[in-house]
């Protein structure tokens, strides 16, 4: 049952992860003004993008909706589950290494890539840090809208309430999980930069997935909230990672020893 349960978790993460398309890597992206204006093409493209929704990308809305109302009859057995199942070791990898990549490891991450950047002179490291920083802000800032909207609470509230407790704006702030959106918006960004990497993509990916799984563990998340934290800081990621501000597209000679061709590349 346990084994059967960690499969079927891993598989629904891997439904929201890798059901994205991917574009061209940006590999110039400076810290100066354009960067910042970009902020702001981002933020206004996310915030009016409902607006240019066609019936396909309602549908998709529906089905995710749909999907999260299903997947929300597991979250009291898959929380009794992970109550159920801890020891020391386990929550301490949770608690004091895994959780913080919502927050401070992600920084940590972000910053070690800048630095290699910097000092070894490559521009797709520099860029791909300043790509994922953005994502992170973006992100967060799109999760606190439905955290305070929402206003459900956490399985760990001191009433024992159940995963249907939605006690409306300002009064709640499980849904959804903002340690969640946060891992994978920096992990979808390093992702499509690294994409010719056979590790990397998976690597960002699985320790994101294992950072959501720490707040079910921690008690702190419900299922649900997990996967919209998850499916929110990805989509956010692949926007920031495919868009520039004030950019110019041009083609790329490009080649390694398997291949030789072009790519496009956006300079600033």
């Amino acid at each position: 049952m346990k084994s059967n349960l960690k499969c079927k978790l891993t598989v629904l993460f891997a439904l929201v992860v890798f059901s994205n398309v991917l574009f061209a890597q940006i590999d110039t992206i400076r810290f100066n003004k354009y960067y910042f204006k970009k902020y702001w093409t981002d933020a206004k493209a996310i915030a009016v993008s409902p607006a240019k929704w066609d019936s396909k990308d309602w549908t998709k809305l529906g089905v995710f909706v749909v999907a999260e109302c299903g997947l929300s009859f597991a979250d009291q057995p898959v929380k009794d589950f992970f109550q159920s199942h801890k020891n020391n070791s386990e929550s301490y990898v949770s608690r004091n290494i895994l959780e913080h990549f919502g927050a401070e490891h992600s920084f940590i991450v972000m910053s070690g890539i800048l630095t290699y950047g910097m000092l070894a002179k490559d521009k797709k490291y520099v860029s791909t840090a300043l790509l994922a920083l953005e994502s992170f802000a973006l992100a967060s800032l799109v999760t606190r809208i439905p955290k305070t909207i929402v206003g459900r609470e956490r399985p760990d509230n001191w009433q024992g309430d159940g995963p249907f407790t939605f006690n409306g704006p300002f009064h709640g702030n499980s849904f959804p999980s903002g340690h969640t959106t946060a891992s994978f918006a920096v992990a979808s960004v390093i992702a499509t930069q690294f994409r010719d990497s056979k590790w990397i993509p998976v690597t960002a990916y699985t320790v994101a997935g294992l950072a959501g799984l720490s707040r079910i563990y921690d008690n702190k998340h419900w299922l649900t909230d997990v996967v919209a934290g998850a499916t929110i800081g990805t989509l956010v990621g692949n926007l920031v990672s495919h868009r520039t501000s004030n950019s110019k597209l041009t083609v790329v000679p490009f080649g390694n020893r398997n291949f030789q061709g072009v790519r496009l590349a956006y300079t600033l």
